[in-house]
């Protein structure tokens, strides 16, 4: 194993001697391209963000054209999907209007079922929750000494 080591330092030595060596090089000199200074190259950085994000509109809008309109998540003129609530892993309910029917569907890996048919009456919207952050500017609020 010394044997090895000692031969690989001395290889290393020798291969850093022909690489430093100093030996007159016959290059032909290169002069760098002429440039207008830094303010070309931002002005062309500026001009090819601005073709890429035309392309990109352009790309968009053939897309929403040819795709009937819109991108819509269903094409069904007679389905909605009015909610969705996952409930574990696989296990997800589906509220769906067909024609004037309201029905709830559960959704578990490879098996759909209805679990119910509802009444338009019988859904009532639940009040939109507040958000953590909302929750924490009420509790600071009442806690700060009024000014």
């Amino acid at each position: 194993m010394r044997r090895v080591f000692w031969g690989f330092v001395a290889f290393l030595a020798i291969l850093s001697q022909a690489a430093f060596a100093e030996e007159a090089l016959h290059l032909p000199e290169v002069t760098p391209p002429s440039s207008w200074g830094e303010g070309v190259s931002i002005v062309r950085f500026f001009l090819a963000f601005l073709v890429v994000a035309g392309m990109l509109w352009g790309v968009s809008y053939l897309l929403r054209r040819y795709s009937g309109g819109g991108l819509r998540f269903s094409s069904s003129r007679y389905m909605r999907l009015l909610d969705v609530l996952p409930l574990r892993g696989n296990l997800t309910l589906y509220l769906l209007e067909v024609g004037k029917r309201i029905v709830v569907i559960a959704h578990t890996g490879s098996t759909v079922r209805e679990v119910l048919e509802l009444d338009a009456e019988d859904l009532v919207e639940q009040p939109k929750t507040e958000g953590f952050s909302g929750y924490l500017e009420r509790i600071f609020r009442k806690s700060s000494p009024p000014s």
